[in-house]
């Protein structure tokens, strides 16, 4: 039997780009994907090295070419940062928030697409990266002070890397090591998967962990335990307290808060 799939149209190319970033730390880059993976690597050059894969599928010669023209590259060059995604009539993105608004209607697209991002970056900028359908997402080798990163359906692998930490990750494993511990907070969520985190031996922090159906694991020594609370607001304006049932770990002097957070998956910290 012939599946759909096996009788529709393809084009694919690859785009490369040289994009102006000076290497210091108040530059950032940020790619949005919708469909595909992003591959980040950190070197110590002035330029973001862009090479693109981009597939549209269809079922029809016509369906095709209307996806060629209209699903593209945006690429906005900003005098501190550079930012990449997808462009096409059916998708709204707001460059201030840095999300998609979808104002397609309900229309059915005719064509699929695929982008799949290999990048090198200038090594001191911060990083922000995401995709959602049909890709993984990896960093490595940054020394910037900030690090995001979010995925929906697939991983995130961040290998080497420095700075203050978010990884919001739906449907995958997280794996991460530091060359150099973060000096600031960092929060770490994984709803369906496990986090494998490495950080350096020198670590001093205070790890708070919540998980429905996961267990947290350490090859650390645990200085302390106590559970955390936070402070909220009332109603009336005055303060009031909520409890959690939410357990605080102190590695050496508790110097830095991090947050992990799972639904169904396990937390492993590891020294390095």
């Amino acid at each position: 039997m012939w599946s759909a799939k096996a009788q529709q149209k393809e084009f694919k190319e690859v785009i490369q780009k040289n994009i102006a970033l000076v290497n210091t730390s108040s530059n950032s880059l940020v790619v949005k994907n919708v469909f595909g993976s992003v591959a980040v690597e950190g070197y110590g050059g002035n330029e973001v090295v862009l090479e693109v894969e981009r597939i549209i599928t269809a079922d029809n010669a016509r369906d095709l070419e209307r996806g060629k023209e209209e699903l593209t590259l945006e690429v906005v060059q900003e005098s501190d940062r550079v930012i990449l995604y997808p462009n096409a009539p059916y998708i709204e993105f707001d460059k201030e928030k840095l999300r998609y608004n979808w104002c397609n209607n309900n229309e059915d697209i005719p064509y699929e697409h695929v982008l799949n991002f290999k990048l090198k970056v200038p090594n001191a900028v911060k990083i922000n990266v995401s995709t959602v359908n049909d890709g993984e997402l990896l960093v490595k080798n940054t020394k910037g002070e900030y690090v995001e990163v979010n995925n929906v359906n697939g991983g995130i692998v961040l290998s080497n890397i420095m700075g203050k930490t978010k990884v919001h990750c739906i449907n995958g494993d997280v794996d991460i090591s530091y060359a150099e511990n973060p000096s600031v907070e960092s929060r770490y969520y994984a709803l369906n998967g496990d986090i494998n985190i490495s950080y350096q031996e020198s670590l001093s922090a205070k790890i708070s962990f919540k998980s429905m159906n996961g267990e947290m694991f350490t090859d650390f020594n645990i200085d302390k335990q106590f559970m955390k609370t936070n402070k909220k607001e009332g109603s009336t304006g005055k303060p009031k307290y909520k409890y959690e049932t939410r357990p605080v770990v102190q590695i050496g002097g508790g110097k830095v808060d991090f947050d992990f957070e799972t639904l169904n998956g396990n937390v492993f910290i590891k020294k390095i």
